[in-house]
């Protein structure tokens, strides 16, 4: 499912499942260093695959409408790239991780240090 696709309080759901595991891809140097540097997608999602396992099956999870716990069953090596390319072709979804990637750049700690830090 695509980020647009999702109206109403589901939209709102997803998008507030979505924000952790997007701030652990896009607060890694790593991550944030391929994407500045223009380097293709491929390796992009190589990264992301390779330091955020978890993360990567939730975000695909949450936009399948599906539990993580069992949807990393669900998937296998011909269905991951198309997914992730699909992902990273959804232009909405693209825009919630660069903006999330340039906040983290300006942060002293992590994206999560800082949230944590306000809400206390």
């Amino acid at each position: 499912m695509r980020l647009s696709e999702c109206k109403g309080e589901q939209a709102l759901d997803i998008l507030a499942d979505l924000m952790e595991p997007a701030v652990a891809i896009m607060g890694d140097k790593e991550v944030v260093e391929l994407y500045r540097s223009g380097a293709p997608k491929i390796k992009i999602i190589k990264s992301a695959i390779k330091n955020h396992k978890k993360e990567v099956v939730e975000i695909l999870a949450l936009l399948d409408g599906e539990d993580p716990e069992t949807y990393v069953e669900k998937i296998n090596i011909l269905t991951l790239p198309m997914k992730l390319l699909d992902i990273f072709n959804d232009r909405e979804l693209m825009d919630l991780f660069q903006s999330q990637g340039q906040e983290t750049e300006t942060s002293s700690g992590s994206a999560t240090e800082s949230t944590e830090a306000n809400e206390q």
